[in-house]
């Protein structure tokens, strides 16, 4: 497992990060998992020396399902989690944000059974919190509080990422992103993020599974991604290789990115996707031409925007 630390920091983070809602919630087909099925998975992340674990105060009991899990079992994992959402956003006040994230980060402490969280990360993107001050001296309070680590903030969209960037830029360690074989929107402010030292951890490597799904099945409304499709098929062809295996190194082969973000169902399909990752030939990406399956269109890419599906 490839190891890409972020600039400001010495953890130790690997390419793949997993991601833990089915821990404590079920998400789409996937039905929560029992702590005796979070041990195997976590279990078998530790064997394959991925670091990264992904959660938030929101998916349910999962941090407690890790808390419980790193408390038996010898680990390297660095935590990333998530602030729990802020109530009433209206007269956001020092004092309210305040105990609204130091609440949120005690009960992370306490489930995690941890004395610092490494990672925490804003995932309630709007203006009302991103471009309120009071908000950003309460993360600087935390970290000389030395209750965290780093901050991330998980966007969606470029103009928010880049007022923060150049707003608050000193106090942000990192930005979650969409980011996969489609959706390159982000390519576009590398440079700006390498200037301000902003890492980058990136999301939605299979676009809410349409990468990955039979042409056939593309949902009505999306029709104009197929192109798209058979040209990633192709390509995946021509390296021998599965659509999701082509996607999945894609991503984890991208120098601008920390570490992708994946979930999992079982510890077979964590292994899966590890092994996939072992035997491609990196040196093929050297010769595909990535840049023709790049998609412009935001409704094609945004799954936020998609109508009736």
């Amino acid at each position: 497992m490839l190891i890409n630390n972020f600039k400001n920091s010495d953890y130790e983070i690997s390419k793949f990060g997993l991601g833990t809602v089915q821990f404590g919630l079920d998400y789409g087909f996937t039905k929560r998992k029992t702590q005796d099925e979070v041990d195997d998975i976590l279990k078998t992340a530790v064997d394959n020396e991925l670091t990264l674990i992904d959660t938030a105060r929101e998916y349910g009991d999962s941090e407690d399902k890790i808390g419980c899990f790193m408390e038996n079992y010898k680990n390297n994992f660095v935590v990333a989690t998530k602030l729990r959402l802020i109530e009433d956003l209206n007269n956001l006040n020092y004092s309210k944000i305040k105990f609204d994230v130091y609440s949120s980060v005690d009960e992370s402490l306490e489930k995690l059974k941890l004395n610092k969280i490494p990672i925490l990360q804003l995932h309630q993107t709007i203006e009302e919190i991103y471009k309120n001050e009071d908000f950003w001296d309460v993360i600087n309070q935390l970290k000389e509080d030395n209750l965290i680590d780093l901050f991330g903030v998980s966007v969606y969209e470029l103009p928010e990422t880049e007022f923060i960037m150049e707003n608050h830029g000193n106090s942000v360690d990192f930005f979650q992103i969409p980011y996969n074989i489609f959706d390159r929107r982000f390519d576009d402010i590398q440079e700006q993020l390498d200037e301000n030292n902003i890492g980058l951890v990136s999301r939605s490597t299979f676009l809410k599974g349409i990468i990955p799904c039979e042409i056939d099945d593309v949902p009505k409304g999306l029709e104009e991604i197929k192109p798209f499709k058979e040209e990633l098929q192709r390509l995946a062809d021509e390296c021998d290789v599965s659509v999701p295996e082509l996607a999945s190194v894609f991503v984890y082969y991208n120098n601008f990115i920390n570490s992708t973000i994946l979930g999992v169902d079982s510890p077979e399909e964590l292994e899966s996707n590890i092994k996939s990752i072992d035997r491609f030939d990196k040196n093929l990406l050297k010769n595909i031409d990535f840049d023709s399956l790049r998609i412009n269109d935001d409704y094609l890419i945004d799954p936020r925007k998609w109508d009736n599906f």
